[in-house]
Formats: C-alpha cells, structure tokens, sequence
C-alpha cells in the first residue's frame, strides 16, 4: 500500500514538473514573439526605402481644447511591404519659404497621443499617420505657416525628407504667433508614425 502511495505520488510530481515546463517554454515564445520585428513567413520584415514612401497633405482636425491639429499621411507607394517607426523631425515654413522658430516635441499636449513609438507596417498603398498639433494664437497671429517639412530614418541608413503644404491655412492652421518665443502657441508637438488616425491622437 505505502509503495502504490509512493509511486502515485512520483507520477504526480512528474506530470507537475512537465506541465510547468510547457508553461515556462510557452511563455519564452510569447516573449519572444512579442519583441521580435514584424515579419512574414519568409523572415523580418525590411524598413520602407526612402523612395517608397509619399508624404500626402494635411488634413485639418476639429480644433479642441484651444488646439489646432494636422494630420498627414506617408504612404507606401512601392511594390513591397515594408516597416516603418519612430518620430518624424518637422519644420514649418512660412509663404517665403523661411522656417518658423517654433519649438517642437515629441508627443503629448491636449491632441497628441504621449504613447511611445511603435513599427507600423505598411503593405503597398497603405498609408501610416502623423498628426501636428499646436495651441492657437491667443495675441494674434505673425505668420502663418505655408508648407510642412517632414524627414524621416528609414531603411539602408537613409533618410525621408519631403515637403508639402500644411493643408490649412490661416488661422485655423499651424501659425505662428504674436507674443514671442515663450508664448503657449508657439510649442508644436508631433506624433509617432501610428498606423491609423486615431492612434496618433489621446483623444479616444
């Protein structure tokens, strides 16, 4: 009787041990999973090309908040899918083609999502986000911004850079303000890539 109970109790621990194994390896691939780059059947994806990538014009957002935001869109327009990740460098320009001294972040203010970057992966013609947002100009407007330009790392060390117009002008646009350097508009914070609209955005 002692020894059935015995062997009884070895066989249960075994099943134990081997089931905690399968947890702890099931758990490894998980984590491995999630931390490796996106990929295909066929291994990682490649980060976009420069030349694969479109930056189209803005569209405005419903200003919030005393905030006036600009959404964008980078396509892909090559024949692969490909990755894109990280935050975009911006610079305004006014009608001259002089850049604005605005101050610029990454992330965060009442639009912009403070979410960190993620790879976004874009198929042919699929399009990822940036949304650019600022305060209004409460003493008045000195320049309104004309053209947006954007750069961006990507593949083989090289560098996205394009310029557009800001796709809304005036007042409902990204100007710059009277007040000097410190004022609150003056201050334009810019999203990661995102793979759609609203996760550029911490408006849910």
């Amino acid at each position: 009787m002692r020894q059935d109970r015995l062997s009884e109790a070895v066989g249960s621990m075994r099943r134990f041990t081997q089931a905690l194994i399968g947890v702890v390896l099931a758990s490894a691939a998980a984590c491995a999973s999630a931390g490796a780059p996106a990929s295909t059947g066929h291994g990682p994806l490649a980060a976009c090309a420069a030349d694969a990538l479109v930056l189209r014009p803005g569209a405005g957002v419903v200003p919030m908040t005393g905030e006036h935001a600009v959404l964008y869109a980078l396509a892909n327009r090559g024949p692969q899918t490909c990755t894109v990740r990280g935050y975009p460098q911006v610079t305004l320009y006014d009608a001259d083609g002089r850049a604005l001294p605005f101050r610029y972040a990454d992330g965060g203010g009442a639009y912009v999502t403070s979410g960190k970057p993620a790879t976004v992966v874009l198929a042919p013609a699929a399009m990822a986000y940036v949304l650019v947002a600022k305060y209004r100009c409460d003493l008045g407007i000195a320049r309104d911004a004309a053209t947006i330009g954007l750069t961006l790392p990507v593949g083989h060390g090289q560098v996205f850079a394009a310029r557009e117009p800001v796709g809304v002008p005036g007042p409902p646009g990204l100007s710059y303000c009277r007040g000097g350097p410190r004022d609150p508009g003056q201050l334009v914070t810019v999203s990661p890539v995102e793979p759609t609209a609203q996760a550029a955005s911490n408006l849910r």
